[in-house]
């Protein structure tokens, strides 16, 4: 993958079932009931239920929006790498499973982005900014030739 993109294996702790309800009979197989440390606006079921509560369609995707609440739960990045660098990023929360949130507690605006239930920059790791500088990329330890 070339530099300026993003390729990414990661683990998200969203509910086994993808928050299936009597109003969602989607579930998990139909992707429902995702949520990340970013806690996303876009999701269009949380806890099971439409997330339509100012709901604003996007102007550039028919099947895209964000509405007035966020999902937000722990997030672990394995691996989010390019053929020049990656990382690896905990992404910790303070509530323990699938939380649907709001306003500061999503750490929506800048002015609160470090006051929600989520670590949305997280602690990461760069083997190069690490002072290791031959490990990953073209030729090295891990060769992405």
């Amino acid at each position: 993958m070339p530099c300026g993109l993003n390729g990414a294996l990661y683990f998200v702790q969203m509910s086994a079932n993808g928050d299936a309800s009597a109003t969602n009979a989607a579930g998990a197989k139909y992707g429902t009931g995702y949520c990340d440390a970013q806690c996303p606006h876009d999701i269009k079921f949380i806890d099971g239920a439409g997330n339509v509560d100012g709901w604003m369609p996007s102007k550039t995707d028919p099947n895209a929006g964000s509405g007035k609440y966020g999902t937000c739960c722990a997030e672990m990045d394995i691996w989010e790498a390019n053929s020049i660098s990656s990382a690896f990023t905990s992404h910790p929360c303070s509530v323990d499973k699938q939380t649907k949130c709001t306003g500061i507690q999503c750490g929506d605006s800048p002015d609160h982005r470090y006051d929600g239930v989520c670590d949305k920059d997280g602690c990461d790791l760069n083997a190069y900014r690490s002072g290791v500088t031959d490990f990953f990329g073209p030729g090295m330890t891990i060769d992405t030739n």
